[in-house]
């Protein structure tokens, strides 16, 4: 291998392991678009709490399956990879097949909006 060729690669390879392990300008705005789903679109703390660790609920219909407290959403406890967090924010089903007992609604979310909300909720995880 010439020396120009041998320095050239090693540039190559340094850069390219360098812009992996760099922060990407995409990443405040994907906890960004978390935040906003999570607050004013989605008004998760009406029953998560406005710290999103859970509250109690008031009872629900007759003969629906209703939630006696809502869950807490810091740092999503209630998954255990992110994969599986962000299925259930678009599918509605959760990794037992079930879906959450209401007044959780169904969502749907597309994959960019699902990875914003568990980005932004895993980082309550790291407060």
């Amino acid at each position: 291998m010439s020396y120009v060729f041998r320095y050239g690669l090693i540039f190559c390879v340094a850069a390219f392991v360098f812009a992996l392990l760099a922060p990407t300008a995409a990443a405040p705005d994907l906890f960004a678009r978390g935040k906003y789903l999570i607050g004013p679109a989605g008004q998760c703390a009406d029953c998560h709490g406005a710290d999103l660790a859970g509250a109690a609920m008031a009872p629900g219909p007759p003969g629906v399956p209703w939630a006696k407290r809502s869950a807490n959403l810091r740092g999503l406890p209630m998954f255990t990879t992110d994969a599986a967090a962000i299925a259930y924010l678009e599918t509605a089903t959760l990794p037992n097949g079930k879906h959450a007992r209401g007044p959780m609604p169904q969502y749907h979310f597309n994959l960019a909006d699902a990875t914003a909300i568990v980005a932004y909720l895993r980082s309550f995880a790291k407060r």
